[in-house]
């Protein structure tokens, strides 16, 4: 298992983005503080999801919920995370449901727009059929 942890990384784009989002984009940040960086956020995030998998584990559970990642944050006293990530989280939700309604309209829109097609493929279906004669 240690070498595959050692073998996890973030992309050196990602952490850069992200530090210069934190700091402003006047600090000059140096490899080895891009290195650390990925390197404690790849630890926090291997602790907090073991202990999420433990709380699903002992739920008899397979799948490590949300609840199981708020329960973990809380446990490891990081209850100052919990709600802003619970806010994110109504937030995305919120977008993707946005998303499937827009998808879902689109769709019904769509068959419309293709029986059109469909009917004017008929039309020329039927000039086809009678040597380039239009049948009324």
């Amino acid at each position: 298992m240690s070498d595959e942890v050692d073998d996890l990384t973030f992309p050196n784009a990602v952490i850069t983005r992200l530090m210069n989002e934190a700091l402003g984009e006047s600090p000059t940040i140096s490899k080895e503080a891009r290195i650390a960086m990925s390197r404690a956020a790849l630890t926090f995030i291997l602790y907090i999801s073991s202990t999420a998998n433990q709380y699903a584990a002992n739920a008899k559970r397979k799948t490590v919920t949300v609840q199981d990642m708020f329960k973990a944050l809380q446990s490891n006293q990081f209850d100052m995370l919990v709600e802003p990530l619970q806010e994110a989280l109504k937030d995305y939700q919120e977008q993707t449901r946005k998303k499937k309604e827009e998808t879902a309209k689109k769709q019904q829109n769509q068959p419309e727009a293709s029986s059109e097609n469909n009917d004017n493929d008929n039309d020329n279906d039927e000039e086809d059929e009678n040597n380039g004669s239009v049948v009324e």
